[in-house]
């Protein structure tokens, strides 16, 4: 697991990078194994929450709350649309 002091040397656009990364490995394997889709999702959300506690988005957290929102949505249904969620960010 990455620390929190580790994540805030990152750029906001490189740790939304890392999440991105998450998401798309989920949705390529969300058909063929569940249970490994459910673990990237759980690594995805984990990352947004270091995110949220990273100096840098204390302005404006609302679109890493947005995220969690349908990451959370996508970890409970499996139906959410993760290729959505993979192309906003």
């Amino acid at each position: 697991m990455i620390t929190l002091e580790r994540w805030k040397t990152l750029s906001s656009r490189d740790q939304l990078g890392h999440i991105a990364a998450e998401i798309l490995r989920a949705n390529l394997i969300k058909n063929k194994e569940s249970s490994l889709c459910r673990q990237m999702l759980e690594r995805a959300i984990s990352l947004v929450d270091i995110s949220l506690n990273d100096p840098k988005w204390h302005k404006n957290p609302l679109p890493l709350l947005i995220l969690r929102s349908e990451l959370a949505g996508a970890y409970i249904d499996e139906k959410v649309d993760l290729g959505k969620i993979y192309m906003a960010l």
